[in-house]
């Protein structure tokens, strides 16, 4: 067992664990739509924890990965595909705060003309993740 190996495994499960959460939060916010007014502010609670553990999964998935750069940084000349990763995670990144807006949003107004953005802006991190998967196995150029 070598440093790099155990870097790289806490990096995959901080990344399992964002991308739960951002896959799972918009789902939450569907919920919050459509669930009774003396329900919301329970959902708006299990919306703040979620987003607090993801953004812990998130500082995690951030560190381990500039580790595992340090630990090897012939990665950076290793080809275009991990540019364009880097640049789907600061995409994930923007994805992540952006998730905060609307659960303040959420708790503040009236969001029941939003249920269908947030059907379709719930796919965004499953397309971008699977993009990412794809191009740290395959590594296409």
């Amino acid at each position: 067992m070598n440093t790099y190996s155990v870097v790289l495994a806490f990096h995959v499960i901080s990344i399992a664990t964002w991308m739960i959460m951002l896959v799972y939060l918009p789902k939450l916010f569907v919920y919050h739509i459509n669930a009774p007014r003396d329900a919301q502010a329970v959902i708006a609670l299990q919306e703040t924890s979620l987003y607090k553990v993801g953004t812990i999964a998130m500082i995690f998935s951030i560190t381990f990965g500039l580790i595992l750069l340090y630990l090897n940084p012939s990665l950076l000349q290793s080809g275009g595909w991990l540019h364009l990763k880097l640049a789907l995670v600061a995409c994930m990144v923007g994805y992540h705060f952006t998730c905060k807006k609307y659960i303040i949003q959420l708790t503040n107004e009236d969001a029941s003309n939003k249920i269908r953005f947030f059907k379709l802006f719930r796919v965004i991190p499953e397309i971008t993740t699977s993009l990412i998967i794809l191009l740290t196995i395959i590594k296409p150029f």
